[in-house]
This record gives C-alpha cells, sequence and structure tokens, in this order.
C-alpha cells in the first residue's frame, strides 16, 4: 500500500457471460464496470478506500469487442481531493479473435498500437467511516 502509486491496470479476457447481445457484442455498460473496478483497485493499492462512484464525465465509446478478445484497463489519478478521487480511464483492446462470437480462439489479431474501446473520466468518493 502506498500512496504515491497513480496508475493501475487491468487486463481481462472478455467471456461468454460478459454478454447478453447476439453475436457476442459487449455492452458498454460492461466496460464502466470493469473501469469502475480499476479505479477501485487504485484506491486500495493507495493504502484507501476502494470507494463509492460518485459522477462519470465525458465517457465515450470508440470501438466493439467480442466475446474472446482481450483488453485492458487504464486507470490514472488526476486529481484527490479530502474524499475525493478522480481518474482517467481508458479500456484498450489488446487482442481481436476470430471466435465468431463464442469465445473459442482460434486466431487472432494483436493491435499494436492497441484499439482505444472507451475512454473518460469519474470521481469517487470515500465514505467518512473510512476516514477515521
Amino acid at each position: 500500500m502506498d500512496d504515491n502509486v497513480n496508475s493501475t491496470t487491468l487486463r481481462v479476457r472478455l467471456r461468454a457471460d460478459d454478454t447478453k447481445y447476439a453475436g457476442g457484442v459487449i455492452p458498454a455498460a460492461h466496460y464502466m464496470q470493469l473501469m469502475s473496478d480499476a479505479g477501485a483497485m487504485l484506491g486500495v493499492l493507495r493504502g484507501e478506500s476502494a470507494g463509492y462512484l460518485a459522477r462519470w464525465e465525458g465517457v465515450d465509446f470508440t470501438s466493439v469487442c467480442y466475446v474472446g478478445d482481450y483488453i485492458e484497463v487504464r486507470c490514472e489519478l488526476v486529481q484527490k481531493g479530502n474524499r475525493s478521487r478522480r481518474m482517467r480511464v481508458e479500456v484498450v483492446k489488446l487482442i481481436s479473435t476470430d471466435s465468431g462470437g463464442r469465445g473459442q480462439t482460434t486466431k487472432g489479431v494483436v493491435h499494436e498500437p492497441p484499439e482505444v474501446v472507451a475512454r473518460g473520466e469519474y470521481v469517487s468518493v470515500i465514505p467518512r467511516a473510512d476516514l477515521e
């Protein structure tokens, strides 16, 4: 635990239970959940509370992912208040798989550089009880 930690990343392979859409398309809400998870992880790595989501700002979705793809969620602390943290988050696609939406990888394409899927900022708050 180190309050000098200002960024973190999560790497995830998208699974069939991450979607309800035909063709294995991953919903935008799933990216937002992973971005929130990365922010919570950053709080814990800093020795603080994981915090609670207070507000999303300027979230853009720029690409689509499918079951079987590999993504990375990047989270960076941009501002710290007494009880709040503002974080910049980005989801990038590292590998697209040719799975036909079934998650059964037979071959893939490595994105170099990684393809931006979603980005935005959000604010989380630390409960007063966690500060005592």
